[in-house]
Order: C-alpha cells, then structure tokens, then sequence
C-alpha cells in the first residue's frame, strides 16, 4: 500500500523495560519503513530521544502524559493531514485517541493485551474499556485477548488477531560451553526464566512445588532468572523479586539459582545460548491474565524451546509438541516430568529447538506482522464516515 502518516500515542515506549515496550518499538521499526511515524509517548527516566519523531512530556505521571499527549496529539494532526490513522498502544489511551480521532476526523485502531482489558478498576472499565467499542479496529495480541475483549461487548468485526513481533537480535559467536562458561554453569543443565516478576508469572510456586523435584532427578540443573520488579508499570508494585530472594535462601538454592536482573541485548542472547529450555509457568489469575507470552517467541527465535503452562494467550505463542510443551496451570507434577525428561532427551531438545526457530522466523518477524497492520490499514479505510458517526 501506498506510504502515509500514523501517529503512535502509547505509555509504554523505551527506555521504559517491558514486553509491551518491546512490542510497541518493534512495531514503529517495522511499521516507519513503509509509513511516516509519529510517536507521542511518556517521559521516562534517561530518556534522550535523537528520533526528532518521538515526541514526550518534560514532566512525569499520568496527568502530565495525559495533557501533553492531547494538545501536541492536537497539533500533530493539525499540521499534517497525511496523517490518516492514531495507533493507541493499549486500551489506556483508547478515550484520548478516540477524542482525537472525532475531532479531526481520522480513523482510530486500538491494540490490546489481555491485561488492559480486564483491569478491575471502576472508572478504568468505564472510559477506557468502554471507548473501544467506538473505535475503527482492535488489535488483540492473541485469540484469548480477542475473547477477552468481546466479553467486554466489543463487536467480533472490529477485532483482528495480530500477535507480537520479534527482531532478530544478536547472536553470540561461542558455543554453547563458552558462554555457559561466562554465567558460571559450566556442564549445567540450565532452566532459564525472562521477564517481569509479577506475581501471575508463578516463580514463587514453580519453585516451591517442581524445582526441589527437578533437582533430585536432575542433580546439575540450575535455575537463571532474567527481570525485575514492574517499578514504572502502572499496576504491579510488588516487591516480587525480594521475595524471590528470600524464598531461595529459605529452601539453600542459592548455588542453583541466580537472579540475574535486567540484561541488555548482547547479554540476553548470551543466556538464551547457555540454557537448555525456556520455563513459563504462568498462573491463571481472575484480575491478571498473560495476553500472548512474547518471551516464548523471543527465546524460540534463539533456538530455545518453552516448557510453558496452558493459560491466557500462551497456547498462540507455543505450538504444542512443535516448539514446545504446555502444561494446564498448577499441574506441577507434570510441570516437573516434562522438564526433567527434556533435560534427559538432547534429541528431543534439538527437534523442539529446530522447528521453534523456524516457526519464530517464518510466522513472528516484523516484516510479516507489519504487512498485516498494513492490511489493517487498509480496511480501515474503506470504512466510510458515516459508518462511525453511527456507531
């Protein structure tokens, strides 16, 4: 399709730490190769933008994104009309891209995440929830977010599937045993973890309840956990990570497990070359839900096949018996024989490995989800005027 303008408003943007940031960054490098990009985003600790198309408030906090992002959004649009389309990066800026979008007669797309859906609070449900249902398009990252959102009473023929990107990373030049080597589990089987410590991920009972067992079968195996606290999320405060660390040395795991923290790029391909398997063992929680899983993909592209639990949208994310093992939630007795036998079988590693990379490259590169928000677009904009003054 032909190039034109998009304006991107989203909370969550780097340097800010996240899945979602990752997601949002990766869709502004996939989509600003085709499309002019505007990106009006909150101010963040650190933050020194030299994208003159990223745009942020001086000051921090809600309010502050909020107003800025409306009277900059405002003038953004004003000032180029070949801006067609306002891209909100989560239902929390679903009012303000829909005022926009009304105001200067462009046409709003929302992408959603699970999370942002189902988010309990009162006021939340009634502006930011409720303003989906007048927008052109929504974007779920998976087919369980999708029903999430039609439960919320949005119309099936506004929601369109479009999972998470990925980039293809860097890679480490060592083998395996040198970079193993680096961490400190030289001949280790390693269990690797990435991603926020919240409290839905179920580090805390995955370790109470199948590592103790994986070890006695599998006596070299360690534990590494890559992430932190949510401090800059909006909704997760909790201090998941002390209790992590005080739950380690309850049980005298300490030589097999190592909380490692945020890792750069560089360092992050490291550990993904040094563990044996991905380990997700997400819990199914009324007012918390895992929207996709991305960290799957991410670990499958490096060639890291997922022991993984059957909630939320993770079922999109790993393809069962292909590139990886789902397990139902608190099911830990088979949580723990999956993992031990996969530690026990190179072979069927390899195999897991080898068509999880194959499936991130083919079915999950930017490129690929980016031509499908072009076909978004599209659609979009056929839609005539009329069809959203009635709704």
């Amino acid at each position: 399709m032909s190039s034109t303008g998009i304006l991107v408003i989203s909370w969550n943007f780097p340097p800010r730490v996240g899945g979602l940031e990752n997601l949002i960054a990766g869709l502004y490098r996939g989509l600003k190769k085709n499309h002019s990009l505007v990106v009006i985003t909150s101010w963040a600790s650190g933050a020194a933008d030299r994208d003159e198309r990223v745009l942020r408030p001086r000051w921090p906090g809600l309010p502050a994104f909020f107003i800025f992002a409306l009277f900059r959004g405002f003038l953004v649009l004003w000032r180029n009309p070949e801006i067609k389309w306002i891209l909100g990066g989560s239902a929390l800026v679903c009012p303000l891209v829909l005022v926009l979008a009304r105001l200067l007669r462009r046409k709003s797309i929302i992408l959603v995440h699970g999370l942002d859906v189902i988010y309990p609070r009162r006021v939340y449900q009634a502006l930011c929830v409720r303003a989906l249902r007048f927008c052109d398009r929504i974007v779920a990252n998976s087919r369980y977010t999708s029903s999430l959102a039609e439960e919320k009473g949005i119309s099936r023929e506004r929601l369109v599937v479009i999972p998470p990107g990925i980039d293809d990373g860097p890679r480490p030049s060592h083998g395996a045993e040198e970079v193993k080597a680096e961490f400190g589990v030289t001949r280790k089987k390693v269990l690797l973890y990435v991603g926020r410590l919240a409290r839905r991920k179920g580090l805390k009972e995955f370790l109470q309840n199948s590592f103790p067992r994986i070890v006695a079968e599998v006596p070299e195996v360690y534990f590494l956990i890559v992430g932190g606290n949510p401090t800059e999320s909006l909704v997760h405060h909790e201090d998941v990570a002390g209790e992590l660390k005080g739950q380690i040395q309850s049980m005298k795991m300490q030589d097999r497990i190592r909380l490692l923290g945020w890792l750069g790029d560089d360092d992050l391909a490291k550990v993904y070359r040094a563990s044996d398997l991905l380990v997700l063992p997400a819990l199914a929680m009324k007012n918390d839900v895992e929207g996709f899983g991305i960290v799957v993909i991410e670990a499958a592209a490096a060639g890291l096949p997922a022991v993984a639990t059957r909630v939320g949208g993770i079922p999109d994310a790993v393809e069962d018996g292909m590139s990886g093992i789902l397990v139902d939630a608190d099911a830990y007795e088979d949580m723990t024989r999956t993992i031990v036998n996969l530690l026990h079988d190179g072979e069927k590693r390899r195999v897991l490995s080898d068509y999880a990379r194959k499936r991130a490259a083919e079915k999950f590169s930017w490129e690929r989800i980016a031509k499908q928000y072009d076909a978004v677009f599209e659609a979009v904009a056929s839609t005539a005027p009329s069809d959203i003054e009635k709704r």
